[in-house]
């Protein structure tokens, strides 16, 4: 079986999804609500000192803010979850690379996403984009 634009389709909607779950959850366990614009913006800041770099979401979760995003790691599962940080708190900018590790690190995927680049995931997202399968994030 390949990695059909349908199936990438159901994939991108989990990533986000997982992603935005995530983010919340770590904004509230810092005490954020990243609903609000003027918490989220704090909450993100490289010079808040109350939320560190990385840490631990949950004894199953690690994160690790760097640049512009929010990495996530699921230690029982070896999943990888990248969230840029724009757009809060919906999120779900799609940078290619990221996807394909999230593809890589999932039970679901990683068969069908082991033989390709992830330069090979953009012409199929941009066919998503522009036949609206996949709203696309800014």
């Amino acid at each position: 079986m390949k990695l059909t634009p349908e199936i990438l389709a159901k994939a991108i909607t989990e990533y986000r999804n997982e992603g935005s779950e995530l983010m919340y959850r770590l904004g509230k366990k810092f005490g954020y609500d990243i609903n609000i614009q003027e918490e989220y913006e704090e909450f993100i800041s490289r010079s808040n000192s109350k939320v560190p770099r990385s840490g631990k979401l949950s004894e199953r979760v690690n994160y690790s803010f760097h640049g512009g995003e929010c990495a996530f790691h699921k230690r029982k599962t070896q999943q990888n979850i990248e969230v840029i940080l724009i757009n809060p708190p919906k999120f779900g900018k799609i940078d290619t690379w990221f996807l394909k590790e999230f593809l890589d690190s999932t039970n679901e995927y990683k068969e069908l996403s082991s033989d390709l680049d992830w330069q090979d995931l953009k012409p199929i997202l941009l066919e998503l984009y522009r036949t609206g399968q996949v709203e696309e994030i800014k």
